[in-house]
């Protein structure tokens, strides 16, 4: 089990912080024999962080520096155990376990993704990481939902106004249905947001006027 100086009062994005995709490592071959390499972030023409990965098909070691506030520079080996599960239509995909404590309560999260937010690397539940959609106001919120289900459905979202898409083949009709079903509920929630956020603006621009009338 993982422990570290992890700052975990949260606040932060996962669109903002650097993450590692357990299906990336699959795909790059990590997982199927042991392999090693390396895996850098960079902001523009800048590297920003690296990490060495020594890979396994039962785990991964990540290899890395990190650097609290004005201290030494120090060395981290973090083991990541992996977990297979079965696959609908046959096959299987990995998972990260996400093996971390924070405040003394152990994790052990089934997840695709983690994320570098501080000492270790630990899922967004840990890090208390939400969406950046999820930080701004409900028309933010019902748009990163309907994205959402257009994802589900193998299609982009070009905004509220378009038709459903189309049910994949694979999809189940019941299922599409229920889909269908939450993107209308959610265009409605939409129009309600709009509608509200609209009478506010308008609210606060009759009491603007009506205090610059009472100045005259």
């Amino acid at each position: 089990m993982s422990r570290g100086g992890h700052n975990w009062k949260g606040g932060g994005t996962v669109e903002g912080t650097r993450s590692l995709d357990v299906m990336w490592l699959a795909r790059a071959g990590y997982l199927s024999q042991p392999r090693s390499g390396s895996l850098q972030w960079s902001h523009g023409d800048r590297t920003t962080a690296a990490i060495k990965i020594n890979g396994g098909r039962l785990a991964v070691t990540l290899d890395y520096l990190v650097k609290e506030g004005d201290g030494d520079w120090q060395t981290v080996q973090q083991r990541v155990p992996i977990r297979w599960t079965p696959c609908r239509f046959g096959g299987e995909r990995p998972w990260f376990i996400c093996n971390v404590s924070a405040n003394r309560v152990y994790c052990g999260r089934q997840v695709a993704k983690l994320y570098g937010a501080g000492r270790l690397f630990a899922c967004r539940h840990c890090y208390r990481l939400g969406y950046q959609a999820q930080r701004g106001g409900p028309l933010d919120r019902a748009h990163h939902q309907l994205a959402r289900l257009h994802r589900r459905l193998g299609a982009d979202y070009d905004g509220p106004d378009g038709i459903p898409p189309p049910r994949p083949k694979w999809m189940r009709l019941r299922t599409y249905d229920r889909v269908v079903q939450r993107i209308e509920a959610g265009e409605n929630r939409l129009d309600t947001a709009f509608t509200l956020g609209a009478q506010r603006i308008l609210a606060r621009i009759d009491r603007s006027e009506q205090r610059r009338g009472m100045r005259r």
